[in-house]
């Protein structure tokens, strides 16, 4: 599969500035790996230091929220996935 990936705009920092990538992924797990094997400063703004995702980290398949078990639904060529990190500020 050869799903789209795009990217909110503190992760395109650590991705080179690329706002959506073409990659072969099957899952939207697979597109996280990727994204942090590739771009290995993107690790920080995924995961906190035990590994675990950011709670704050909001992943959306065609426009819709997907959560926990979904990550690994199987993806098709057409999915676009997109990646945004929510920060508020006070």
């Amino acid at each position: 599969m050869s799903p789209r990936i795009r990217l909110s705009t503190l992760l395109r920092q650590a991705a080179g500035w690329q706002e959506v990538l073409v990659i072969k992924a099957e899952t939207p797990v697979e597109c996280l790996q990727y994204l942090e094997k590739n771009f290995p400063d993107m690790r920080r703004w995924l995961y906190d230091s035990r590994g675990n995702m950011w709670d704050r980290l909001q992943i959306y398949l065609n426009g819709q929220a997907i959560h926990g078990g979904e990550l690994t639904k199987r993806l098709n060529d057409e999915d676009e996935l997109f990646i945004l990190l929510n920060i508020g500020g006070g």
